[in-house]
């Protein structure tokens, strides 16, 4: 077994349907994933891990005051995502929060 540490996911803003890291022809392990409010109104930031068939496994919200940064330690850090799996990042203010995530894959 092959483990590669990574960013899994340069900052991007999330978005209305979300915008997901999958995990590939792996197995991922989230080290580190974190939020930032850009935006001058507090915004809401929705984590979802998915399963590799689509079904939730958990789902985290938590509003940021603007210019606030959320390490999402307690919540994503430490699971892992099948081959397969994803893990997705909603808000319905557009170009208000930017995510990026980094971890380890299993090959």
């Amino acid at each position: 077994m092959t483990t590669t540490v990574t960013v899994l996911q340069e900052a991007i803003f999330a978005t209305t349907t979300g915008t997901a890291y999958t995990s590939t022809d792996c197995v991922t392990a989230l080290d580190k994933v974190t939020a930032t409010n850009e935006s001058t109104d507090i915004a809401t930031i929705t984590a979802q891990l998915l399963s590799p068939d689509g079904a939730s496994i958990a789902t985290y919200k938590k509003a940021l005051q603007p210019g606030a940064t959320w390490p999402f330690a307690l919540e994503l850090v430490g699971h892992t995502l099948a081959a397969g799996g994803k893990l997705n990042m909603i808000c319905p203010t557009a170009n208000a929060i930017r995510w990026r995530a980094s971890g380890r894959k299993f090959t």
